[in-house]
């Protein structure tokens, strides 16, 4: 006499793996970390790719995944600590951020993130094509960011609808570049408060 017949569940259907290993963002997080670090202690030229992969404990090949040269770590891994540091708070008029803006590049400049960033700027000199890409990736964008709050002051009328933003924006920061780089005079507060006193007043309605 047979049994009763065992009743076979039916096959469950297994999604396929995507195509090679994911993307870890600690571990991304992880070699800007080692990366920024290495920058910081050695200068751009002198820090090499594997260095950062040992450092943030991944393998050279990791590192590729998201980037296709060194330059471009390095160049993230000093934008992406820059962004916080840099950020300027949306509240109040278009003059009142303005003001803000240039007391805070005087302040990132002379700091521990500004001087990595002179070793970046002093890194890329020499190549044309490392340059171009740090005038986009933070020289522009920084202009653009300016550019907008000075348009702002502009359409509320505390700045003159004549107003060259191009020409502001020199004014206002070509001077805090100048003792950066230079080196010759203190750059503080109390610098870039004459020059906001100095140079707004010019561009101000009657």
């Amino acid at each position: 006499m047979r049994g009763p017949k065992t009743k076979i569940a039916p096959k469950t259907k297994i999604a396929p793996r995507p195509r090679g290993r994911p993307r870890s963002e600690h571990a991304r997080q992880e070699i800007l970390e080692a990366a920024y670090k290495l920058l910081r202690d050695k200068g751009f030229n002198a820090v090499g790719s594997h260095e950062i992969a040992q450092a943030a404990g991944v393998s050279s090949a990791t590192l590729y995944r998201w980037w296709k040269s060194k330059e471009e770590i390095l160049f993230d891994a000093c934008f992406e600590r820059m962004k916080p540091i840099l950020a300027i708070p949306e509240t109040g008029s278009g003059l009142t951020r303005l003001r803000r803006y240039v007391l805070r590049a005087a302040e990132f400049l002379v700091s521990e993130e500004g001087a990595v960033m002179a070793r970046v700027f002093t890194g890329v000199h020499e190549d044309k094509r490392l340059r171009q890409a740090f005038l986009e990736r933070y020289v522009m964008h920084r202009r653009q960011i300016q550019r907008r709050i000075i348009e702002d002051a502009i359409a509320s009328c505390e700045l003159k609808s004549t107003t060259n933003p191009e020409l502001l924006i020199d004014a206002l920061t070509g001077p805090l570049f100048f003792r950066w780089l230079q080196g010759h005079a203190p750059l503080d507060k109390g610098f870039a408060k004459s020059i906001l006193d100095s140079v707004i007043p010019a561009f101000q309605p009657h």
